[in-house]
């Protein structure tokens, strides 16, 4: 993917200028080698480009220098010596030097704008489109990056793309000033800090929601996933500030390491920021935002603590930049529901129903838990083994599940027909009586047994896909959601609920309700 130049003069950019560290070898030309593009996969080279030797978990670039060459590159930024006839820019890491080239080429957005980053184990998601809320209830003009929406500005939507790299960060916002956008709010995952996708882009504020234990496959283990995630910090500007959870353990122990202006946030210990519940229900929840002397009340639809904490967050983001705490309630109550994050679904039934993307054991615990403080029934989980999660994680997830919920059924994300069963045994490996689990591969099935099964007064949790399709249907290939299954099964057996409690209730294929 070439990055195109935006905002600079035709005749490029000099390498020097934007590299002023690394060594060239091999240019012949009297004047600093000038680039237009760049590009850092050899298959998408096009004449002209400036070819960056990306080192991949699968693959090394390196070993593509001279195809990159012959389809029409003239020089390589390297991390060594190639035999190749072609100018090399020799430079320590060429994941960090990609992304420096491909946001000067885009006119550096980012000295352009407020920009906003947000990461952490928990609550990325729901945290950044809070604070793009609030920055619109100020009336600001904000572009916003997430796993589940991308808005450029002026009402410019993009899908979200799973695959960040430095193109396609550098393009997203240089189409945000194009827009005149004067703020940047973005979700930033901790697989790309550690791929080092955010290289060249610089905030003016960083938010670390938490740091939980439960890593992923991709990190491999917590040192190098506590490590991605501090990362953030190294993006601020000279005049950043950075927003930390006092009540997060690993974010309170950072918070002594750090040599840089910071706002904290917390519910129990001592924080800049606080906040303490008023009421909660199945249907929404009252919390005062206190920050100095003044307080206000906020009304949120998503319930739970951790919800809270993505509040406070937003908060201090709108406090850092100038916003009135009461602008900031009201941008806070003005978001609604979120897609996936604790969406409650309602179709008059007489038990509570919240679809949720938890898919590690802190995420389901959160979930779970709140759930738990505003039902007086049983509470009922979907749990749902994904590729990405580790084995430790699915251990771990069994445990959270048999001590959180009244009963568990383990299913997968995926619909498709090849069942693989170990990811499931996994899951199994936590629980102390993994007879008291039901395991239901087909998620179509397992969504509409444990419906069949919750009485009035329950609580259901359907986690692990969220807002997420799993499955398409028909020959029109409708994308299915969790939301979607339990709306269709919900509806269709309203009526028989409402009479018929004590008698067990069919379950249905989605095609019977399409059609």
């Amino acid at each position: 993917m070439s990055t195109p130049i935006t905002s600079v003069s035709t005749s490029g950019i000099s390498v020097q200028e934007i590299l002023p560290h690394a060594r060239i070898i091999g240019d012949r030309s009297e004047k600093s080698l000038a680039i237009e593009s760049c590009c850092g996969h050899w298959e998408d080279v096009q004449k002209g480009d400036l070819y960056v030797a990306v080192v991949g978990s699968q693959s090394d670039g390196h070993d593509h220098a001279a195809a990159a060459i012959a389809k029409g590159a003239t020089a390589v930024v390297t991390e060594r010596l190639l035999a190749i006839d072609a100018p090399q820019i020799i430079v320590p890491d060429t994941r960090q030097a990609y992304g420096e080239i491909c946001h000067r080429l885009a006119g550096t957005p980012s000295t352009r704008l407020t920009t906003i980053g947000i990461s952490g184990s928990d609550g990325k998601t729901v945290t950044a489109h809070l604070v793009h809320s609030v920055l619109k209830a100020d009336a600001r003009e904000a572009g916003l990056v997430s796993s589940i929406e991308v808005n450029l500005g002026k009402n410019t939507q993009s899908v979200p793309n799973n695959r960040i790299n430095p193109p396609l960060i550098a393009e997203q916002f240089s189409r945000m000033v194009r827009h005149q956008c004067d703020h940047a709010v973005v979700e930033i995952p901790s697989q790309a800090l550690a791929k080092r996708a955010f290289s060249g882009f610089e905030l003016d504020v960083a938010v670390l929601t938490n740091i939980r234990h439960d890593p992923d496959n991709f990190h491999g283990n917590g040192k190098n996933y506590r490590r991605a995630f501090l990362r953030i910090i190294d993006h601020l500007k000279d005049t950043g500030l950075a927003i930390l959870n006092a009540d997060d353990p690993k974010s309170h122990f950072l918070m002594e390491k750090l040599d840089t202006p910071m706002l904290t946030i917390g519910m129990r210990q001592d924080a800049d920021i606080k906040a303490f519940v008023v009421e909660r229900t199945v249907s929404d929840q009252v919390f005062m935002i206190t920050a100095g002397g003044d307080s206000v009340p906020v009304r949120t639809d998503i319930i739970g603590d951790h919800h809270i904490y993505n509040c406070l967050a937003a908060t201090a983001v709108g406090l850092s930049l100038g916003i009135s705490l009461q602008t900031i309630a009201k941008g806070l109550e003005s978001s609604g529901a979120i897609p996936g994050r604790m969406e409650r679904v309602e179709c008059g039934q007489r038990f509570g129903v919240w679809v949720d993307s938890a898919s590690s054991p802190s995420q389901l615990a959160n979930a779970l838990r709140t759930m738990k403080q505003v039902t007086k029934g049983k509470v009922w989980c979907v749990c749902s083994t994904d590729p990405q999660q580790s084995s430790h994680q699915r251990r771990l997830l069994g445990e959270v599940a048999e001590k959180a919920a009244g009963a568990t059924v383990i299913t997968r994300t995926s619909a498709e027909p090849m069942v693989d069963y170990e990811p499931i045994h996994q899951v199994l490996d936590g629980f102390r009586n993994p007879e008291s689990a039901q395991i239901i591969p087909n998620r179509f099935k397992a969504i509409e047994w444990v419906l069949s099964q919750a009485r009035p007064g329950d609580a259901v949790l359907i986690s692990g896909c969220g807002e997420r399709p799993f499955a398409l249907v028909g020959e029109h290939h409708w994308t299915i959601a969790d939301r979607d299954v339990c709306q269709a099964w919900l509806y269709d057996n309203a009526s028989m609920m409402a009479a018929k409690f004590d008698k067990p209730l069919g379950i249905y294929n989605i095609d019977d309700y399409r059609s």
